[in-house]
Parts: structure tokens; sequence; C-alpha cells
């Protein structure tokens, strides 16, 4: 009787075992959490993923089936149920080197990459936790395949093959960013978007019109943040945790973040908020003393007695108004009432403090400062948006992903000269609605189409005035952009065909119809008095395409072409902006048109699988009625009258043609499981053929060499950044690479050395140390006018709670 009281309790604890077991699926070299692994059974009639804590519930499974766990990064394994009724923890390998990694962006639907003819860049969540760049944008320079622009502390502007600004599409979450006021300068947008929120991040070069119309002519960066986790148990909460804090020397920044998620077994939710307060930079002071005090900021504007006065700087390498500060907030709701539907809330919001133009207030007027004020008002983003996923097969679709969205975005400038008492206020408001609908249809193993249609619709407000800084009277000014006001509406459909050949060729062609509407209107006793007619009204349609193939012909080759086109319907800022620089000012064009990009490219691959593998891109891109800066005359006049001052006149103008070629080249090397090499190389030209002079935004040869080694609980990582000359007879003539910034011999070539580490103390808290540019160089990013910092101590403490 005891014998058999005995079995039956050995068989209820087995039981119960085999219904709640929970399996954690870890990095076997840095003991993390490894989530979205497959587990499944040898039927594939069973299957689950592991969640962000790489925990897996395997009670489903039978107990004589052989799971099988498998992910792109890592080796698959295999084991049979009753082997992993004893386990907790199952360690997968990191494959040596990566072949099966997926992408999501080129197409807005998941594939693997090596299906993929684009050349494209993706950080990862884990590489994205131990980044040391305080921004959305300066998260990007690891890639080592772009440039970053800045204008100010509060920037960051990036260059994808020689396009910059509103050339380069910047998405999040499904919803793209640009929008009617995107200016073909320098654009630091980015920065508005959490950096530490995101879950992943794609950049993927060349233009890729076809997938996101419009904008996407030097390729699109598009920003993932976090999902809301839900519990994969019906009777456990899921309750996750992430907080860090970190400090930066060069900076004396401070920086500090958490986000908590809670999942039930349908919906989710997660919070998350971020700070940042971000010091004076101060920059490298170890420099070529051929050029003297180039870069050196020697004074800044302070006020004695209510008048501007010149200051000296007491330490020249310290840039006085670089500083700012930024709050980020998101919320995201996500609800499954089924496995057939997906819906999520997203609400992000971002706010700034004041943010200074540091190449404007660097500017002199004889022996004073020009400007006395120059800055951004706090930069204000909204978005909220609706998205809904349908993953049930169909005759029209296999997946079906729509989402509805607003955005909110407020950009004000204050302005004010030395030793004058009015204050310039620009005030812009953008608000943008958005509707995008794609299907992704599975029609067989070896055929499948994606299509999908877009609808956005733009309203920009434009209002300007004078502000007494002493009895705080108030008069007009002029507006930056048409004082009446600015519509724009879009409407376009696309669809793409990809065809598995066999295992040696994809095949894939696609094509995508866009029209543009755009209405602004001057008022007459507004910017209507400087302009020969009251509105400007535009309508563009642009049918573009592309076509590519993939060939692996064996031996972990792949050959990869592509020939497609690209356009951008002009917005308001290209047609309809007043706006001086240094000696020009620029007027509003009603004769705008679409700019067009015919692009072929070629890449190379060869994985030594075990040991290397190498890359190579080329690509010569065409423009066409390409939207560039050339002099303009207006009501017979070449200068033009604008805040006091006399300028000469320019515009925004079609080019007849301008071409931009260069080469991206990279090596990757996992030479065992702890050590790796990674280094690219970039170089870029472009030519303004129709004016025959150098096209703007090129930036000289740059890249990235890293080494990384990793053990059971840390992770040590020494890179080198560098970038080449970039001559003054190699710069646009239109000053859009801001030659007033650079030497007289143009922008000095560059390196730097870091050197990075993570500690894993314990499950819970993560220690991270570094020091960037550790011989504190002095240098300037290409076309910047803020130095970038010196050497550069960095500490960050991160909590993990589960």
């Amino acid at each position: 009787m005891k014998i058999l009281l005995l079995s039956a309790i050995l068989i209820l604890i087995e039981t119960l075992s085999v219904q709640a077991q929970n399996i954690r699926v870890l990095n076997g070299s840095s003991h993390e959490p490894v989530k979205n692994v497959a587990l499944y059974n040898s039927q594939r009639n069973l299957a689950t993923l592991t969640d962000t804590d790489g925990m897996a519930n395997i009670s489903n499974f039978g107990e004589n089936d052989s799971i099988f766990f498998q992910h792109p990064s890592y080796e698959p394994i295999g084991f049979l149920r009753i082997e992993l009724l004893g386990m907790t923890d199952v360690s997968l390998n990191k494959k040596i080197i990566l072949i099966d990694e997926f992408v999501i962006s080129a197409t807005k639907s998941r594939e693997n990459k090596k299906d993929v003819a684009y050349q494209v860049d993706v950080l990862e969540s884990s590489q994205l936790m131990y980044n040391t760049g305080q921004t959305a944008a300066d998260i990007l320079l690891s890639s080592g395949n772009l440039v970053i622009q800045k204008s100010q502390g509060g920037g960051g502007s990036p260059i994808l093959r020689g396009m910059e600004a509103n050339r380069v599409l910047l998405v999040v979450d499904g919803v793209r960013l640009n929008n009617a006021i995107y200016r073909s300068g320098h654009l630091h947008n980015s920065i508005t978007l959490d950096n530490s929120i995101l879950d992943r991040v794609e950049v993927t070069y060349g233009p890729t019109s076809l997938i996101y119309g419009s904008d996407a002519l030097g390729g699109v960066i598009h920003y993932y943040t976090m999902d809301p986790v839900f519990s994969q148990d019906s009777g456990r909460f899921n309750f996750q945790a992430q907080a860090f804090t970190g400090y930066s020397s060069a900076n004396s920044g401070k920086v500090a973040h958490f986000n908590m998620n809670n999942g039930f077994k349908k919906i989710a939710f997660l919070s998350s908020v971020s700070y940042k307060d971000l010091g004076d930079i101060k920059m490298g002071k170890f420099k070529n003393h051929f050029y003297g005090d180039f870069g050196e900021i020697n004074h800044y504007v302070g006020q004695i007695n209510d008048r501007d006065v010149t200051l000296g700087n007491p330490d020249p390498y310290t840039q006085i108004n670089t500083g700012y500060s930024q709050l980020d907030i998101l919320q995201k709701i996500k609800y499954s009432p089924s496995k057939y539907f997906d819906w999520i809330f997203n609400l992000q919001y971002s706010t700034s403090s004041e943010i200074d133009r540091l190449d404007k207030l660097n500017d002199y007027n004889g022996e004073n400062l020009k400007y006395a004020e120059y800055y951004y008002g706090p930069q204000n983003r909204l978005l909220t948006s609706f998205k809904s996923v349908i993953k049930k097969d169909n005759l029209l679709f296999t997946n079906m992903t729509s989402i509805l969205a607003f955005q909110k975005i407020d950009e004000d400038r204050y302005t004010r000269k030395f030793d004058n008492q009015e204050r310039m206020i620009q005030e812009e408001d953008v608000n943008v609605y958005s509707l995008n609908i794609d299907f992704f249809k599975l029609v067989n193993s070896k055929n499948r189409i994606n299509y999908g249609i877009e609808v956005s619709h733009n309203l920009v407000g434009s209002d300007a005035f004078y502000e007494n800084i002493v009895n705080l009277n108030t008069r007009l000014a002029d507006t930056r952009y048409p004082d009446g006001g600015s519509t724009s509406w879009s409407y376009s459909a696309y669809g793409n065909y990809k065809w598995f050949i066999n295992n040696k060729f994809v095949f894939s062609s696609g094509a995508r119809y866009q029209l543009g509407q755009y209405n602004s209107e001057f008022l007459p006793d507004g910017m209507g008095t400087l302009l020969p007619y009251n509105n400007i009204k535009i309508n563009n349609g642009a049918l573009t395409g592309s076509l590519s193939m993939v060939y692996s012909p064996g031996n972990n080759w792949k050959i990869s072409t592509i020939a497609s086109t690209g356009f951008r319907n002009p917005n308001v800022d290209d047609y309809g902006k007043v706006r001086a620089k240094d000696n020009l000012v620029t007027v509003p064009n009603s004769d705008l048109k679409s700019e067009y990009s015919y692009n072929f490219e070629l890449g190379i691959s060869k994985t030594i699988e075990g040991y290397i593998q190498l890359n190579a891109t080329g690509f010569y891109t065409l423009l066409t009625d390409a939207i560039v800066r050339t002099n303009y005359s207006l009501n017979g006049s070449d200068s033009l009258e604008y805040d006091g001052e006399m300028y000469k006149i320019i515009t925004n103008s079609n080019a007849s043609s301008a071409y931009i070629r260069g080469i991206s080249m990279s090596v990757i090397s996992d030479l065992n499981t702890n050590l790796s090499f990674r280094s690219t190389v970039n170089l870029t030209q472009g030519m303004n053929k129709s004016e025959n002079v150098p096209l703007g935004h090129i930036p000289p040869i740059f890249g990235r060499t890293s080494v990384k080694y990793k053990m059971k609980n840390n992770i040590t990582e020494m890179y080198v950044d560098y970038n080449g000359w970039k001559e003054i007879e190699d710069m646009s003539p239109f000053e859009e690479d801001n030659d007033e910034e650079a030497t007289i011999h143009g922008w000095p070539g560059w390196y730097t050395i870091n050197v990075r580490t993570t500690f894993e103390i314990s499950e819970l808290f993560h220690l991270q140390l570094a020091v960037e540019n550790i011989f504190d160089a002095f240098y300037k990013p290409f076309a910047s006018g803020v130095a970038s910092h010196g050497r550069n101590f960095i500490i960050t403490i991160r909590a993990n709670i589960n």
C-alpha cells in the first residue's frame, strides 16, 4: 500500500512538472537570455517562442516528443522531451559567422538577409544596450557605414551615400517621420527619438522608394521601439523592469532611464521614461597647431547692465552653448484577442530644453559676435498610432498590417543680433495624419507578394514676430514658410513580387505610383509683398520601380544586383522657404518639380564558414531634376533686404543632372566564440553636372574597425573611427558643406581610438565603462559646426528585474 501511495505521489509530481515546465534559453558564452528562439517538435505541429527573458513553456509538448531549439544567430540543438524534465536552462552557441540574419525594413516583412539584394545594417537590442551613443543619431555610428553631421550639441543629421536630411527617410515603428518641412540642409529630428527604448534599428542603403515612397533616395533608417510582452502562462503575471543611469565626463552628461512591462495572457503594457541632461561639450586638445585656434570658442555673448557684451571664454576648448536636456515618454498597449490578431496602441512624446545653434553663435561681425541669441525653442514631438496585425491566411493575404497615425511637431527658432533689443521668433507647427496598409501574401514556397497603400496629410502653420526684450512690445516679422498656411496630400500604392527560382537565384521586381499635392498661400500684406505671386500649387505624380537578383552560386558566395528608381516630391521647405544664412538668402520657387534617381548597384559577399566574411557593394546613382541651390533674381534684383541686412538671393531649383557613386566594403571575422573582428570603409563621390561643381553632402572616405572579446561575464571592445580629408576644392560652392566652419584647406582628416567594457556583476546588475577618444584628439565631423568631444570617460549602471 505504501509503495502504491509513493508511486502515485511521484506520478503526480512528474505530471505537474510536465504541465508547468518552463525552460530558459541562454547565450552559451555571455549567459544572457535569448529571445525569439523557436522551439518545435519533429512533426512541426507544436511550436513556441522564448520571451524577452528567454523563457518558453514546453507543457504542450508530448512526453515522447523531440524538441528542437532554433534561432538565426545560434547553432540549432535538440533534446528529447524526457531529457528536459530535470533541466531549467538550455545554452545555445552563437554561430561563428551569421548567415541567416533576418531583416524587416527592406520589404516591410520579415525575410532572411541572404535573400535581400539591398545593403542593410542591423543594430540589434544587445548591441543597442551597450552602445555609448547619447542620442538616436549617435548610435548609428556603430554601423561604420554612415556619417553624422552636427550643427549644435543637440543635433545629429545622418548622411547615407552622400544624401542627407529630406533625402533620407526616417521611420519609427512603421510611421514615416519625414514631413512637409523636413529641410534639405542638415536635419536633426532623429534626436527626438528615445534611443534607450529601442529594440532594433535597420539602415537600408540606396533608393527604396518602391516600398517607402518619397524621400527614400539615400536610404531608410527604421527605428523599432520595444513591444509589450505577454505572459506565456495564463496563471503567471509577467512583470519586467529595466533601469539605468550614466555619466559622461566630456559634457558632464547625466542620463537616466526606466521602463516597465506588465504582461497578461492577452494584454500587455509597456511604459518608459528617459531623461538626459547634457552639458557643454569639451573638445579634444591634441590638434595640428598649423591651424591655430581653429574650432576653439574664444568668445561668447553675455549681458552687463542690460547691454550685450563680448566676453572671453576662460576655456576655449569648452564649447559654451552646446548643452541641452530632453525628456522622452513612451506608452504601448498590446492586445491579442486571438492568435490571429494583434492590436498595438503606441504613444510617444519628446520635449527638449532650448537648443543653441553653435554654428551661428560663433559667427563674428567685426570685433563682436554677430548673434547674441540663436537657438531652437523646445522641440516637441507627439506621435500616436494604432497598429492592427491580422495573421490569418486567406486568398488575399497571409499577413495584413495597418497603421493609423497622428503626429504633432513644434519647431520654433529664436534669433537676436548683437546689441539689438529685438528678438525674431519664428514658430512652425505641423500636424501629420497618415494611414498605411501593407499586405504580405505567401503564395507558395517559391512565390511571395508584398503590396500596400499609403495616404498622408500635412498641415503647416508658420508665424513670426519681433519681440523687444526690454519692453516686450511685438511687431510682425517675415515667416520662414508661407504665412497663409500650407497643406499637402500624398496618395500611393505599391506592389512587389519575389520569386525563389531555385536554391541559387532569388528574383524580385515591383513598382509604386505616388501622387503628391501641395498648396501654400502667401498673405498680401506679409510674404506676398516679396513675391510676384500669392500662392503656390504643385501636383506631382511619380512612377518608380525596382528589379533585383540575388545569385548564390555555392560555397557561401552571394552576388546581388539592383536596378531601381527613386523620387522625392518637393516639400514646403523646398519650394516655400525664406531663410538667411551667411551672405545668402533663400527665397521660394513656384516652378519646382520632383527629383528622380536612377540607381544601379552590385554587391558581392563571400563567407568562409567558421572564419571570415567579406562584403563589397558598389553603386552609381544618377539624379535628374535634382533639387540644388542656384543663384536667382527676384523682381529683377539679385539681392534682398532681410532682417535688416542685404543678402544675395538663391533658390532651390531643378538641375538637369547630378551623380553620386561610391563603394562600401566590410570584413567580419568571428575568430572563435570569444573573439570577433569587424572593419568597414566607405568612399563616395558626387558632382552637380549642370553647374560642373562638386555636389554637397558628400563625405570624405570614412569607416570603423573594431575588435571585441567576450567572456562569461564580460564583453570588451576596442574600436577606431577614421575619417579622411575633404579638400576645399571638392566642396559645394553653395555652402551646403559649411565651408565657413572648416579650415581654409577644407575638413581635416582624423581618427579616434576608443574602448568600452561591460561587466555582469550579478543577474540583476551590469556595469559599463568606456573611454572614448583616448588620445584626446581634436576633430570636427564633416560639415559640422560643433567639434566632437575630447577624451570622454563614461560609466553606466544597469538593473534588470524579471
